[in-house]
């Protein structure tokens, strides 16, 4: 890999975990903690200056929350909602997961309908 595309995969490998550690909260203290890292090796990977061992991915994924593929995934402006949405869902099983889905989907549907109604 070109160094001009290593600098731009840790910028937003950094840029994504430092945004996800504070939606979720979490100091970089804490969170460096529970990766097993100091605190200065994370400031630095969230200001892209250097990048994770591969191994360690899984472990910020796990105090995350996520997926691998979720730490270099762009967030979008619903990210904050998309991660208490994940919070929420996360100790559910499955099929509870998909249920509560669908229920809120239905409640969305709802007032998608009453909002569009003339007054």
């Amino acid at each position: 890999m070109a160094k001009k595309s290593q600098k731009i995969v840790r910028a937003a490998f950094g840029a994504n975990i430092s945004e996800r550690r504070r939606l979720l909260g979490i100091s970089q203290e804490t969170m460096a903690e529970r990766v097993g890292i100091s605190q200065e090796s994370l400031s630095r990977m969230e200001k892209g200056f250097i990048a994770p061992r591969f191994e360690r991915l899984q472990f910020f994924a796990d105090a995350m929350g996520c997926s691998i593929h979720d730490l270099f995934r762009a967030q979008s402006g619903a990210s904050e909602l998309a991660v208490t949405l994940e919070q929420v869902l996360s100790p559910l099983s499955d099929y509870e997961q998909r249920e509560l889905v669908e229920a809120v989907a239905k409640i969305a549907a709802l007032l998608r309908a009453r909002r569009e109604r003339p007054t």
